[in-house]
C-alpha cells in the first residue's frame, strides 16, 4: 500500500516503513511525531482512491529520525574580459522522517 502526500507544495510517494527527506519544518522535539493530513492518493492491494483534491480522513503518521544538511551547492558567476568572479555556497536544511503508517478511516 502507497499513498501520495502532499508537504510544502511538493508530493511524495510514501510507503510503510520507507525513509523520506523532506525540507526543514518545526515539529515537536519530545514526541517526534508528525501527521500529514493531505493525502492525495492511496493505491495497492489492487485498488486505488483518489482524492478531489484530497482524501477526507485520510493521514499518514511518521516519526522524525533526524536534522540533516545536504552537501553544499556551489555557483560560482563570472563575465568574460571584466574582472568579474563570484563564488557562492549553499547547504539545505533537511529532516530525515520513517513513515509508520497509512491511516484510512
Amino acid at each position: 500500500m502507497f499513498a501520495i502526500i502532499e508537504f510544502k507544495n511538493n508530493q511524495y510517494k510514501v510507503k510503510e516503513d520507507d525513509f523520506v527527506s523532506l525540507p526543514n519544518f518545526d515539529y515537536d522535539q519530545k514526541e517526534k511525531k508528525v501527521i500529514f493530513d493531505k493525502v492525495l492518493l492511496i493505491g495497492g492491494d489492487d485498488k486505488e482512491l483518489v482524492g478531489t483534491p484530497t482524501i477526507k480522513d485520510a493521514n499518514v503518521t511518521a516519526e522524525v529520525i533526524e536534522n540533516f544538511r545536504t552537501n553544499k551547492v556551489r555557483v560560482f558567476k563570472f563575465r568574460a574580459k571584466k574582472r568579474y568572479q563570484r563564488t557562492k555556497g549553499q547547504r539545505q536544511a533537511m529532516v530525515k522522517v520513517k513513515i509508520n503508517k497509512i491511516n484510512l478511516k
